[in-house]
């Protein structure tokens, strides 16, 4: 787990450690969330680039493939 301390600006801001950034690949330009949880701790949390989620989406073929053996599997507990 890394712990390091930042400092707020006085527009808000704070920077996020380099090596946690390099840790979760955030770059310039990057989006992150921050929220608020039940116990009132602040999280950032990454958000995947858009090229990132193409790139690991299942194609229609695979989901066919997915869905064909599900289906396949439906029907042989059926009987």
């Amino acid at each position: 787990m890394i712990e390091q301390v930042v400092k707020v600006t006085n527009k808000g801001m704070i920077s996020i450690p380099a090596v946690v950034r390099k840790k979760y690949h955030i770059s310039d330009g990057d989006y992150v969330i921050v929220k608020e949880d039940e116990m009132g701790n602040i999280n950032i949390i990454p958000i995947e680039s858009a090229e990132e989620l193409r790139k690991s989406a299942t194609t229609m073929a695979e989901f066919k493939a997915i869905f064909a053996q599900s289906r396949k599997e439906d029907l042989e507990f059926e009987r």
